[in-house]
């Protein structure tokens, strides 16, 4: 996964900040005037448990734009609001609206009461990116999230040259995932002292000989270590090792599936065999023969070297998935959701970008009062702010409206589910919506 290693060097867990699995599906757009207190008492819901749900204080101000996730399915009509606004925020269609309202006119009045139509639940297998913290922590997040898991990759293993896999710390993670009834992996990658390293990737898979002393490191490893499988992150693979690659897989799940372990990889987004052309390397329709599970890394197409922009802009997104369908079953695939937001600075002249969590950046536009846009093409929120030094600030995240669009991608186009970068850094409303959309494996 891109950039992991600036995401892990500011990991922010939230410890505290227990999710609440309540019914929800309606989404209320903050406007000018609007509190905790007075949407209390308009959903008649407790304020607390509103601010709890959305990853608030208790006594938390609103901010201008901000998207909150309130339980039940009545929504209470906005001064100005239409029905396409409120239809796309809730990913449903405005005769869906019109119908399951018995609705005679498109024309709304504030204060008008909506019922939001329940999407139906999908079966769904699910996997995030866990990093290893001590016992305890390892045994909090695996506890709090389990209900949205099906498995755990644990990150992440390397190999040196020899094709020696060296070991992780990872303090029991696998039998606390066992223990949850969650499938563990390993997750194995490219990464050297280099980054993500393509020389270290044709080295080990280009050599016949090379290759199956490799794979029997990863059969030991797995096996050894009691683990379902291992999930396969070599980024950066060049052209020229797009058969190698293709051939290390092939035997990878012939030595794993004779044994009944499994083989999963994270793939960059493709938009076509040969679309980027920096990720021709990368054989769906082969690989896809091949592996148990393909995990599209659909995010980052702007990142912390780069521009400011959205993270994982949806069409980008169904770009992505249009492609995949036509050469991987679909029941092999899984849709990557970031998990994560990204801060530029846009002033000055050290122009630089940082990653943290999402739950960061709705402290930090609360903290700031920031007003939260929202890119309708990209279905992406951001905002801006000044920090204490003058520095001018853009971060781009995901919100209840993004996270249900990917979500409802999911379903309709059948994939076999989902998986994150990575557990810890979600915000309260990911795991409600989760629940509330899928039955997870």
């Amino acid at each position: 996964m891109k950039n992991k290693i600036i995401i892990v060097l500011v990991l922010i867990t939230y410890l505290f900040n227990v999710p609440i699995f309540a019914q929800a599906q309606v989404i209320h757009e903050v406007r000018s005037g609007d509190s905790l207190d007075k949407m209390s008492k308009q959903y008649n819901v407790n304020p607390i448990e509103i601010a709890k749900l959305n990853g608030l204080a208790k006594n938390a101000q609103l901010v201008f734009g901000q998207a909150l996730l309130l339980q039940g399915s009545n929504y209470y009509v906005q001064p100005g609001e239409s029905l396409w606004e409120i239809a796309y925020r809730h990913s449903v269609s405005e005769e869906q609206l019109i119908l399951h309202n018995q609705l005679k006119s498109k024309v709304l009045v504030p204060g008008q009461l909506l019922k939001i139509p329940h999407s139906k639940q999908k079966n769904i297998w699910t996997g995030t990116y866990f990093v290893p913290k001590d016992k305890n922590a390892n045994a909090w997040l695996i506890n709090n999230y389990s209900s949205t898991l099906s498995s755990l990759f644990i990150f992440e293993y390397r190999s040196d040259y020899a094709g020696n896999i060296i070991e992780v710390a990872e303090n029991e993670a696998h039998k606390l995932a066992w223990k949850q009834e969650l499938a563990p992996y390993a997750t194995l990658s490219n990464l050297s002292e280099k980054g993500f390293d393509p020389d270290l990737t044709h080295h080990l898979i280009s050599n016949p000989w090379k290759r199956k002393n490799f794979i029997n490191n990863i059969y030991s490893l797995l096996h050894t270590h009691d683990y379902k499988g291992v999930v396969i992150d070599f980024e950066q693979v060049r052209l020229k090792d797009r058969s190698n690659l293709n051939q290390f897989i092939k035997e990878l799940s012939a030595k794993l599936h004779h044994v009944g372990m499994e083989v999963l990889m994270a793939v960059p987004p493709k938009q076509g065999d040969k679309i980027p052309s920096h990720s021709t390397a990368y054989d769906y329709k082969t690989l896809g023969k091949y592996l148990d599970k393909m995990f599209l890394m659909t995010y980052d197409w702007h990142w912390p070297g780069g521009p400011s922009g959205p993270i994982a802009p949806i069409n980008k997104v169904e770009e992505t998935i249009n492609y995949a369908i036509t050469a991987v079953p679909r029941s092999k695939l899984m849709l990557g959701i970031p998990q994560y937001a990204y801060d530029w600075t846009i002033s000055g002249e050290n122009k630089t970008g940082k990653a943290y969590s999402t739950q960061h950046a709705i402290d930090l536009y609360v903290g700031y009062e920031s007003q939260i846009h929202y890119d309708q093409n990209a279905a992406a929120p951001w905002f801006r702010y000044v920090d204490k030094q003058g520095t001018l600030h853009e971060v781009w995240f995901e919100d209840p409206r993004s996270l249900l669009k990917k979500f409802r991608l999911i379903k309709e186009y059948n994939l076999a589910g989902m998986g994150c970068w990575h557990l810890g850094l979600t915000m309260p409303q990911t795991e409600e919506l989760v629940l509330e959309e899928f039955k997870v494996k």
